[in-house]
């Protein structure tokens, strides 16, 4: 019986936690990302610099200001908005890079 209980309780953890994790997410602000490198689980890196200036090795230099839909990006490749979430964890998600990341030093 208590075997039953401690597994229903696992189980009920783990279910809560897979679900309440994305809620949590907030999304990223200037201050989470300007100044910083961002290294996506892709193998792309995304550099905010200050100023304006966007860097990747993936689609190449350019801009990036803060939306309301998130980091507009504008390079020779790409012009899109970056939806970028920051997970309670410190770590991001990004629906549109496909990929969990976080910082670089």
């Amino acid at each position: 019986m208590t075997a039953k209980v401690l597994l229903s309780l696992a189980a009920g953890a783990t279910l809560a936690s897979v679900l309440l994790s994305p809620a949590m997410a907030a999304p990223a602000t200037v201050a989470d990302l300007e100044g910083r490198k961002i290294c996506w689980d892709s193998g792309n890196t995304s550099s905010f610099m200050p100023g304006g200036k966007y860097s990747s090795p993936a689609i190449g230099d350019g801009t990036w200001a803060m939306t309301a839909q998130g980091a507009e990006i504008h390079t020779s490749y790409l012009s899109a908005v970056l939806d970028i979430d920051k997970l309670p964890d410190g770590t991001f998600h990004s629906r549109m890079e496909k990929a969990a990341g976080k910082y670089r030093e």
